[in-house]
Formats: C-alpha cells, structure tokens, sequence
C-alpha cells in the first residue's frame, strides 16, 4: 500500500493556484492597456460618474437639469465620450463667471436661517 505525501499535495495545489493568479493577473493588465480614449465610445451612467468622479445619481441630476448631452434607451441614458469630455470644458468655463456665484448668493439668501 503506497501513501502519498501530503506535502506533496499541497505543493502542487499552491503550484495550480499560483498559475490560476498569473493567469489572471495578466488578464487584467491586458484589458486595462485597452484605448479607451475612442472619442466615439458611448458610456453608461456608472461609467459616465467615475470619469466626472460624481455620484451616479448627480450625473442623472445633470441630464435633466444643466443640459449633459445623453440618449435615453430603455430606461437607461448613453453619454458620448468626446460630448462628456466637452461639456465637462463648458461646464468648468461656466462656473467662473460671476453672474453664476451672484445666482447662488441669491438662493443662499433666500433660503437661510434668519
């Protein structure tokens, strides 16, 4: 009767698991050298936040409100790459200007305390 040696077991087991983390290590590296500056690439809403680093729902929130060129499919929106980049430019070109801070004085005077 032959018995194998557990220790031989397990070096090969840690052998198989080191083999199955390489593997996915590189397959992870390869996916994120992926371009993903194609100006004609469609996002969705989560991809859409982590670019502008929002929530998702503040994205949506700039949709319906300040003007985020999107498509609506379904129930979900599709924003273009290239139009988000854009906006974000005009957006930050449109905050410097002061008739902006004067509105939101106005709002923080007629919604405070007193």
């Amino acid at each position: 009767m032959q018995t194998t040696n557990p220790f031989e077991l397990i070096l090969s087991r840690s052998d198989q698991l080191q083999l199955s983390v390489n593997y996915l290590t590189d397959k992870t590296q390869k996916q994120s050298t992926k371009p993903t500056e194609d100006p004609d690439r469609l996002l969705d809403l989560t991809e859409a936040a982590q670019i502008v680093r929002k929530p998702v729902g503040t994205v949506r929130h700039y949709i319906h409100s300040r003007n985020l060129p999107a498509t609506k499919i379904g129930k979900s929106y599709l924003i273009k790459f290239a139009e988000l980049l854009k906006w974000v430019d005009e957006f930050k070109k449109d905050t410097g200007k002061p008739e902006v801070s004067a509105r939101m004085l106005e709002n923080r005077k007629r919604y405070c305390k007193s």
